[in-house]
């Protein structure tokens, strides 16, 4: 009898780690997948990630670490999630979660982190993969059928529209349509129908010069402290700190744009 352990070990050990498996993402629009060592520290990735981050090449992100390429208190939920499966050494459940976007913003992204063992069974690193979850991507068929119910979420920012309403739209009774939704997005409806406001409360912020309080009033909020809470709540920053670190970091890019054309 074939011993499948050693074959593929075998296999394994002959395949330069540089390439192949990361390629595989690399024809899904909007997937990446990362791969850190125990410092944290990035020692592969897809080849769209970079450009996420400012960079042009993987080279460029090597040995980056998630303080290095995103804001504070988003990089400490990355660590808090790190410190779990370390502890834990078992992957993490699909959750939806703020990552970078390829402009700069942040947005929500589907994230499944898995642990990196070596042949003792010790954790030495952490790999992930990560899927915008806020643009239309895939089949319906891959949404478990709840397309309809999220687009009927992003068509209205100002009221949350009745369970029964999101159901009917999906064809099933409310308590499937809840326990699918929870299911494939990792959220209660109202969740993500909140997420949808501060994903374009952030976008507001960075591309115009409204005042907090209005943007806070055309997105409905009872007022702009109930705003600036659930603000805090999703990103970990008051939205006049969003908008300032937005700023300054516009500016270096444009700078460094400006450096390079010269």
């Amino acid at each position: 009898m074939r011993d499948w352990d050693l074959e593929r070990g075998e296999f394994l050990s002959q395949i330069d780690v540089a390439s192949h498996f990361l390629q595989l993402f690399d024809g899904f629009p909007d997937v990446y997948v990362f791969v850190k060592n125990r410092a944290g520290e990035t020692l592969f990735c897809s080849s769209q990630l970079p450009r996420n981050h400012g960079f042009q090449t993987l080279d460029e992100m090597l040995g980056k670490t998630d303080q290095e390429l995103t804001p504070g208190p988003l990089a400490e939920k990355y660590l808090a999630d790190d410190a779990e499966i370390y502890r834990t050494g078992k992957p993490l459940p699909p959750q939806l979660e703020i990552c970078i976007d390829p402009i700069g913003l942040p947005d929500w992204y589907r994230t499944c982190k898995y642990p990196v063992k070596n042949r003792l069974g010790e954790v030495i690193g952490i790999m992930g993969t990560f899927q915008l979850a806020s643009s239309d991507i895939g089949s319906d068929f891959s949404l478990g059928g709840l397309e309809p119910a999220r687009q009927l979420l992003r068509q209205d920012l100002l009221r949350f529209p009745e369970i029964e309403q999101l159901a009917r739209s999906c064809h099933c009774s409310a308590r499937h349509f809840q326990r699918q939704f929870l299911a494939t997005f990792g959220t209660s409806p109202r969740t993500y129908w909140m997420k949808l406001r501060i994903r374009e409360a952030c976008q507001r912020l960075t591309s115009s010069s409204s005042s907090i309080a209005h943007i806070s009033e055309e997105l409905g909020f009872f007022d702009q402290s109930s705003f600036t809470k659930h603000f805090r709540k999703h990103t970990g920053q008051t939205p006049a700190d969003y908008r300032k670190h937005r700023r300054i970091a516009m500016r270096r890019s444009s700078s460094s744009g400006s450096n390079i054309d010269e």
